[in-house]
């Protein structure tokens, strides 16, 4: 699973409950194909970090209203991708119910 697989999946998953914005992109083929995608849901900014080299996604997320790009980030997850669709996509649903 690379990239842009990744976020798609998130994307349509998170469409499902919630309305989403792209915030920013950015994707690096050359770099193992890692890249991030940085998302505002219900006043929340979101951060989903891709490693390719070692198959790895960060989750990331700012204070409730805080102003994109400068967020303090607070990590909620890592592992790698088959866990992120387990438990990350669960993780961003409490703490959007949650909002703290």
């Amino acid at each position: 699973m690379n990239f842009l697989e990744i976020t798609a999946q998130f994307e349509a998953q998170i469409r499902l409950n919630f309305e989403i914005e792209l915030l920013e992109t950015n994707y690096s083929v050359y770099s193992f194909g890692s890249g991030f995608s940085a998302y505002k849901i219900t006043g929340i900014t979101f951060m989903i970090i891709y490693d390719g080299r070692d198959n790895l996604i960060y989750l990331k997320r700012s204070k409730h209203h805080e102003k994109y790009p400068n967020c303090s980030w607070i990590e909620i997850f890592s592992g790698v991708p088959d866990d992120f669709f387990q438990k990350g996509i669960n993780i961003i649903k409490n703490e959007i119910k949650n909002k703290n």
